[in-house]
């Protein structure tokens, strides 16, 4: 890695007093130290380099690059030359998070399903708007939130546009097509999951993706069926339909909504998902009331937390996305391929970088508030 700021200055300095830029200029004997070819006593400036007698002691080893450069090869570079090591802040990618709402007929029930209309703010519907309100908008310059339903209509149909885009401050866009959308449908789990996927797999960036399943009951819609209708189980076709969607890269965490009339069910889909919740009774989220919800939302979203970070391109011309160092709050992160503990890059480009194990923690954690970058020099 390069040197410190302040080492490179302080060298810089004196390498400027010997008439050189860099350490060209430096005289190549004469010098003061310990050395056989060198001084031990020699006093005053002739020609622009110090005199003196033959020492006693070990040769002065040739200098070193001032900031730290390196050649294509790996080998340290010649410092005559205008460049020095660029540090620069490393930019969290914040997740995308589209969350798949269930609204289903029985999502006016209440939780425990004794009420089953005009259940007022006790529904389930409501319990999960009052919770998403209270998380979504305060969360959305953190997490790129996007929303879709499931079932678009009164019938099995899944529309494929989102109802939100994901994206940046979306929270208060989803709050209000969540406050303008009525529950009626059956439980079209597999055509909501496919839908979603596919979705996500149009968009361009680099962040981490999940799809956020909130549901109450055992997925309907089953077409596998000679005379499918709406009422037709279809729960392994929902849980191959997250099982895909992690095979095209997206995570999903279920949410089960009261009792959800489906748990063995839900639990295989978290398990699917690739994301299930752990030293729980359930593998997916099991929630009874508006606080229930909010609370294991902010579990999730500790979860889901990044430690990708986009570095850009290379500053200059003079140095490479191949050559970087890698710090939390200063202290350096080893690069780690097996990710275990350190960073990689993330992509073919080298413009991203995941920390991975107990330094991502730290960083979800907060305890460490800041990774940066150094960007190397590289010469020829």
């Amino acid at each position: 890695m390069g040197m410190s700021t302040k080492t490179f200055l302080a060298m810089a300095a004196l390498a400027a007093a010997w008439g050189g830029c860099g350490f060209k200029g430096m005289p190549a004997a004469g010098v003061t130290g310990t050395g056989g070819a060198s001084g031990s006593g020699g006093t005053g400036l002739t020609d622009g380099g110090l005199t003196g007698t033959a020492g006693t002691g070990m040769a002065i080893p040739p200098p070193i690059s001032v900031d730290g450069s390196v050649r294509a090869d790996g080998s340290m570079s010649s410092p005559d030359m205008n460049c020095a090591s660029v540090n620069q802040g490393a930019a969290p990618l914040p997740p995308d998070i589209l969350i798949l709402l269930d609204r289903s007929g029985s999502m006016e029930w209440d939780a425990t399903a004794m009420c089953r209309s005009n259940c007022g703010a006790n529904s389930r519907w409501n319990q999960v708007t009052a919770a998403l309100n209270a998380v979504v908008p305060m969360t959305d310059t953190q997490v790129n939130w996007g929303l879709k339903f499931f079932g678009s209509s009164n019938n099995c149909t899944v529309s494929t546009p989102p109802d939100v885009p994901i994206g940046p401050g979306t929270g208060a866009m989803i709050m209000t097509r969540i406050g303008a959308t009525r529950t009626g449908s059956p439980t079209p789990t597999r055509n909501g999951m496919n839908v979603a996927a596919g979705y996500m797999a149009t968009l361009t960036d680099m962040n981490p993706k999940y799809v956020l399943l909130a549901t109450d009951g055992e997925p309907t819609c089953n077409p596998d069926l000679p005379a499918a209708n709406m009422n037709d189980s279809d729960a392994m076709g929902a849980q191959q339909a997250v099982s895909n969607a992690l095979t095209m890269g997206f995570k999903t965490i279920v949410v089960g909504i009261g009792d959800t009339m489906g748990a063995a069910t839900l639990d295989q889909m978290a398990i699917n998902g690739g994301m299930p919740q752990t030293g729980a009774a359930t593998s997916f989220y099991q929630v009874t009331d508006t606080a229930s919800l909010v609370a294991t939302l902010q579990t999730i979203l500790g979860r889901v937390g990044s430690c990708q970070f986009n570095i850009g391109a290379a500053p200059n011309a003079m140095t490479s996305n191949d050559l970087i160092d890698v710090f939390g709050d200063g202290t350096m992160i080893p690069r780690d391929m097996t990710h275990t503990d350190g960073w990689d890059y993330t992509n073919a480009a080298h413009t991203a970088i995941e920390v991975f194990g107990p330094r991502c923690d730290a960083v979800k954690a907060g305890t460490t508030m800041n990774v940066t970058v150094t960007f190397r020099c590289i010469i020829g």
